[in-house]
């Protein structure tokens, strides 16, 4: 696993980590809550060589002694004899096994002091007992300098006591802070190991490095994995959305996987059913007619034919009555409803498909249709059955669709050996049902998500459009209202110009009536 991958792993599931984080650090927390509340307290002392003993030698030999003595203190203070002798001081109504865990010593070697920590569930009981420590261990080093066996009035070596503890402001347990802390990155810790553990035992397609790794072949395309291409219909006469833009690098690689010998009979098969082989083929057929090339799309899959159904075609009849010698050949061969891209159906499922497919009658067919088609084939999965690899070896090579996060590695390999063993020719493989978005596009490459941006053309173009046929309508509507405006104003004066000319029609005659 590389630096690389760690990040896309990190990427991906960084939701799963912060969560992990967070988790680990209450739990402890709520670990930490039941511990007692405990507090320390320090004192020191100095540890001198007794200055009237002749034997001390230099300076610089009192100073070794004076360290030994130092270490040798240290551990005087986890002993029973200044347990027993700090009850004794401190009258205290426990034994001294209670108290003896509580205290820790720790040498300085460049001024040869001691320094001596209590810990006591009240600021007071703590310091009294670190104060206490240090004046036990005084009492218990004397006695060992001047006992029985070392009989002295002075000992050898004496502590001074240099620095009395002082009563603690706050317990040092609970520490919430170092709680979260710990558990915090034991749940980061945790997450990891578990995802890591998960990626490396994963022995599924991931990428296309992995899938150029199984089988040695270039990856012609990533599908991404789109809505639409699994729907009935849609895959081939509606619109492919982030897709379609995958499918027309594919059909450009394809043309230059061999430039001076462009293959004219190409199978298309997978691992096993479900990984999208008859909608890649469709979709190569549509698109390479789309460029001009007259393509028949011949569906070979006999034991679960898809291709008349994808079309909505007839396919009664077709390829099977025509290895059958029921009707010729040419004859079954049905338009698709799109320009240069005709259909050879399955027609009706045989008991023996293998036998049908593996006869000199189907290679003579797709050798003679060759000449005015490019051929593509829609063949059945290569491990299951023997049917692709039977068809492969009588045509310029195969196509291997792959699904990113279902096909394993393993047979992935499986499928190489045996179109190597038919001798065909693995022309390329492309890795389909690619995620595009979430964790799983970011852990398995992070580079499928780019075909979301050929989405945006058709969003903004439409966008646009309705933006503008919203205009019109509003421009219609306002055209609509002035016009009855101006009618109405155009009533009312014509209305007031009759009316005028009527009074003045009327004037003479009341005139000569006056």
């Amino acid at each position: 696993m590389t630096f690389g991958d760690f990040v896309r792993l990190s990427r991906a599931y960084v939701w799963v980590l912060i969560g992990c984080t967070i988790l680990g650090a209450l739990l402890m927390i709520g670990k930490t809550t039941r511990d007692p509340v405990l507090y320390s307290a320090t004192s020191s002392g100095l540890v001198r060589v007794g200055t009237n003993v002749q034997s001390a030698g230099e300076e610089q030999g009192n100073a070794t002694l004076a360290e030994d003595k130092a270490n040798l203190y240290a551990f005087l203070v986890s002993t029973t004899p200044v347990a027993e002798q700090v009850v004794e001081d401190l009258d205290l109504a426990i034994p001294p096994s209670a108290i003896a865990g509580r205290f820790s010593a720790s040498v300085d070697a460049e001024v040869n002091s001691l320094t001596v920590s209590a810990v006591g569930s009240t600021p007071e009981e703590a310091r009294d007992l670190a104060n206490a420590v240090v004046e036990a261990v005084v009492v218990v080093a004397q006695q060992i300098e001047t006992g029985e066996e070392n009989p002295r009035e002075e000992p050898l070596t004496r502590i001074i006591p240099l620095e009395q503890a002082q009563l603690p402001g706050a317990p040092f347990t609970p520490d919430y802070r170092n709680a979260a802390m710990k558990g915090a990155i034991g749940g980061l810790a945790l997450a990891y190991a578990f995802l890591v553990g998960r990626r490396l035992i994963d022995r599924r397609i991931r990428s296309a490095k992995h899938v150029e790794d199984a089988t040695g072949a270039s990856v012609l395309g990533i599908i991404p994995k789109e809505d639409a291409l699994g729907r009935v219909h849609r895959g081939v006469r509606g619109d492919l959305g982030r897709a379609a833009e995958a499918f027309r690098q594919l059909r450009t690689n394809l043309r230059f996987v061999d430039v001076d010998n462009e293959p004219r009979r190409i199978v298309v098969t997978s691992a096993l059913a479900g990984e999208g082989k008859s909608t890649v083929s469709s979709n190569i057929a549509r698109l390479v007619a789309q460029a001009g090339t007259p393509v028949l799309l011949i569906d070979a899959d006999l034991r679960r034919p898809m291709i008349a159904t994808t079309f909505e075609v007839d396919g009664a009849v077709g390829l099977t009555q025509a290895l059958a010698g029921d009707v010729d050949v040419r004859e079954v061969i049905i338009e698709s409803g799109m320009p240069n891209l005709s259909l050879l159906p399955a027609g009706r499922i045989p008991p023996n498909p293998s036998e049908l497919l593996g006869s000199l009658r189907m290679k003579q067919f797709v050798d003679e249709l060759s000449v005015d088609y490019l051929v593509i084939l829609d063949a059945p999965p290569l491990l299951p059955v023997t049917d692709a690899g039977l068809l492969s070896a009588f045509c310029d090579g195969a196509l291997l669709v792959q699904a990113a996060g279902k096909t394993q590695i393993e047979q992935s390999q499986q499928c190489r050996r045996i179109l190597d063993q038919v001798g065909s020719r693995l022309l390329g493989v492309v890795l389909n049902k690619a995620p595009v978005k979430g964790a799983a596009a970011i852990a398995y490459g992070g580079g499928y998500g780019s075909y979301g941006g050929y989405g945006g053309y058709k969003a903004e173009y439409a966008s646009r459009e309705a933006y503008s046929t919203a205009g019109k309508g509003r421009r219609r509507k306002q055209a609509k209202s002035e016009a009855k405006a101006e009618a109405k104003a155009q009533s009312k004066a014509g209305s007031k110009t009759e009316a005028t000319a009527a009074k003045n029609a009327d004037a003479p005659e009341k005139a000569a009536k006056s």
